[in-house]
């Protein structure tokens, strides 16, 4: 008796596992194909180039090899804004790279009276390119030149590329940071405190009066040169 009631008893249960080993099988194949289709997603981006710039490694922010100061202030940078149709670039020395708003985050300064300034006002996001000691002479063309009438890129013989995410930047740039505007204010010179107020203003203002930018942006990439 006991034994046809565990015969009973598995006969039941049969077709029951039979079920939950469709269903698992099914459950794995859906998990399978999902993933089949994101590795193939990610390759299709990679050969776009969205993945990566052709001739540079992306770098982490927490990982940028230079010292700042010495970075901006003594080597310069060249600020690029636009599109491969029509943008503009100069050579800034002050600026910085920290942390804000829980991002990594660029400052750079900017006259309104700039030609650059435009093409920052108008787009979402720009670059910051830095150059080899041998390119000293090309950044101060691009410091010393107005982009409004001459081709001030061709002189200094540098040359124009657009990364990844579309944005300009220089073939010869050893490192590019791409940056996405998060705020725009002007500097407010009467918030200069003592000493620094008027040996700023004589430092800085005296020849020309027109007001710097503050530009905060958010460092969406950073691409080193291989």
């Amino acid at each position: 008796m006991n034994y046809k009631c565990s015969a009973m008893k598995i006969k039941l249960l049969v077709p029951y596992l039979f079920f939950v080993l469709m269903t698992f099988s099914c459950t794995n194949n859906r998990t399978e194909d999902a993933g089949s289709e994101t590795t193939t997603e990610n390759s299709e981006n990679m050969e776009n180039g969205k993945e990566g710039q052709s001739g540079y490694e992306r770098l982490d922010p927490k990982e940028l090899p230079d010292n700042v100061i010495e970075l901006i202030g003594k080597q310069w940078m060249l600020v690029t804004a636009g599109t491969s149709e029509s943008f503009n670039t100069m050579t800034a020395s002050w600026g910085g790279i920290g942390y804000i708003w829980e991002r990594p985050s660029t400052f750079i300064f900017i006259r309104d009276t700039r030609y650059t300034y435009q093409f920052l006002q108008q787009e979402e996001s720009f670059t910051l390119s830095f150059f080899p000691e041998e390119y000293r002479h090309a950044l101060r063309i691009c410091g010393s030149r107005s982009g409004r009438d001459t081709d001030k890129i061709k002189e200094a013989g540098l040359t124009p590329i657009q990364t990844s995410s579309g944005l300009m930047s220089f073939a010869e740039a050893r490192m590019i940071i791409e940056c996405r505007k998060i705020l725009v204010q002007e500097l407010h010179y009467e918030n200069l405190t003592s000493p620094y107020k008027e040996k700023i203003i004589k430092e800085s203002y005296d020849k020309e009066s027109a007001k710097h930018q503050m530009f905060i942006s958010e460092i969406t990439n950073i691409w080193l040169k291989k």
